[in-house]
């Protein structure tokens, strides 16, 4: 046993020992986020009830809209700045920042403000007058929060370009940190509101800071600069559009599924999805953050011929840190959801399970969509995107027509995420000859079994089994994970 435990860390040293300041701070920041999110959450669960959470659920749904109006400007810089750095052009590198600068407030603000109209017509279908009063008076706090972001995310992409993810991190947790405090202090007064007021500090709090820190490495002439360069325009709104397609169809992924929640099975149930979704999703954001990293590998290896040994040996890795992942988001759920309630609550520790199947075959396939970029399959992503949307439509369709199982409309998520995992590994099974190797790994069919059977308990609703089912499958796990290390099959299954 003592030498398990001694090799366990000497290969937790070995993997902490590869990783650079860059990727822990962004660890921290995805962890900070989460906590923040799940504690605003279950304070506006407590105060104000589940249906006041369901309409702050509208209010993300609805605002995630609103980001369309950045014609992904910001993202451009991924794309000019490294080499405007590599070649010392500072001036350019003012120009590019001050005609994005300038787009921002004469181009993306005038578009926010109309889209508050269609962004009321969304609640106007879904709540009744009271709610819809609280949602108009949130929903012009929260685009303003939401315009400050596209404001901070120029100087944010630049600190990339500059290989200072760290410092962007820091200033992010800090901005956190702040909303979670003024949350909780100007809820008992403010209600719904306190949230929306707070998103706005924190991102007021972050553009500031992140201005000061900018100017501090003397790259820039002026400290903001403001205005308009034809040529640079021309640029980067043809390289944002390109990418605003597949932007476009990722951000009514989520208005639509809240959508049909709210309209078919009520408010509070949105509220659960929210909840449970964010779980889920700030477990995914640790691991899918780090996989950005493959879009330039995977084009190197492509120019060397060597992209099916490159994809195999991250994306067997990639099998076994997703499923980990989704199978401690099963082992700590039941603690996060008496956290969250102040008791057993037998259905949103279905909906955990059932969002948490369909997104971890979103994290191994994280893999996929990356090569997709790398190889130049744009084409395939605005396909994959079409599928999930064209399936929650079909779908929720079907179900609300024929069925009224509530468990389900949390599983039409779940099932869109799973056949656009079929989709994208279809669409490179030509180029990459194990595209599909995930469908067969050992781990994996373990978790759908662990998934299933966890349903099937929680949905008996029997309380005392809560914390002992989990940690029962969880050691069967462990044991065919290190099975499959010794034989050498964990990281290459054939």
């Amino acid at each position: 046993m003592s030498q398990i435990i001694k090799r366990a860390g000497n290969v937790l040293h070995n993997t902490i020992s590869k990783i650079n300041k860059n990727i822990v701070w962004l660890i921290w920041l995805n962890v900070v986020i989460a906590l923040s999110q799940f504690i605003v959450y279950s304070f506006i669960n407590k105060s104000l009830g589940k249906e006041i959470l369901g309409v702050w659920s509208l209010v993300v749904a609805a605002t995630s809209i609103g980001q369309i109006s950045s014609f992904g400007f910001s993202s451009s810089l991924v794309r000019y700045l490294p080499e405007m750095f590599l070649k010392n052009q500072h001036e350019n590198i003012t120009r590019i920042l001050g005609t994005i600068n300038f787009s921002n407030f004469f181009l993306t603000l005038p578009i926010l403000l109309l889209l508050y109209f269609p962004a009321i017509q969304y609640a106007e279908h879904l709540l009744n007058q009271q709610q819809l009063l609280i949602f108009k008076s949130v929903i012009p706090l929260s685009m303003a929060g939401l315009f400050i972001n596209n404001l901070f995310s120029v100087y944010s992409y630049l600190l990339d370009a500059m290989q200072k993810y760290y410092l962007r991190c820091i200033i992010q947790i800090i901005g956190w940190v702040f909303f979670l405090m003024l949350s909780i202090l100007l809820m008992p007064g403010y209600g719904l509101n306190a949230v929306a007021i707070a998103f706005v500090i924190q991102n007021l709090l972050q553009f500031v800071l992140i201005v000061g820190v900018v100017s501090r490495f003397g790259l820039l002439s002026r400290k903001y600069p403001l205005h308009f360069d034809k040529t640079f325009f021309r640029q980067v709104f043809s390289f944002g559009l390109k990418s605003q397609y597949i932007n476009i169809l990722v951000i009514f992924f989520d208005p639509l599924v809240k959508f049909f929640i709210t309209k078919d099975i009520g408010l509070a149930s949105t509220g659960y999805y929210e909840l449970s979704n964010k779980i889920v999703m700030q477990a995914r954001n640790l691991l899918v953050s780090t996989n950005q990293v493959i879009i330039p590998k995977i084009i190197l290896n492509q120019n060397a011929g060597t992209e099916n040994n490159y994809f195999n040996e991250v994306s067997f890795k990639n099998v076994f840190y997703s499923v980990s992942v989704g199978m401690l988001v099963l082992l700590f759920s039941p603690l996060v959801v008496i956290l969250f309630s102040n008791e057993y609550d037998s259905f949103l520790m279905q909906c955990i399970i059932i969002l948490n199947f369909g997104w971890v075959c979103n994290m191994i396939t994280s893999v996929h969509y990356y090569c997709c970029i790398g190889l130049d399959k744009m084409g395939q992503l605005v396909i994959y995107h079409l599928v999930l949307s064209i399936t929650v439509v079909i779908f929720y369709f079907f179900l609300s027509r024929y069925l009224n199982w509530k468990s389900l409309y949390f599983a039409i998520p779940a099932v869109a995420l799973f056949i656009g995992s079929i989709y994208i590994s279809w669409s490179l099974s030509k180029r990459i000859h194990s595209a599909f190797s995930w469908l067969k790994s050992g781990i994996f069919l373990y978790f759908i079994i662990v998934s299933l059977l966890l349903f099937i308990f929680h949905h008996t609703k029997t309380v005392a089994l809560t914390f002992i089912i989990m940690p029962v499958f969880f050691l069967p796990y462990i044991f065919l994970v290190f099975r499959q290390y010794k034989t050498g099959k964990l990281f290459n299954p054939q």
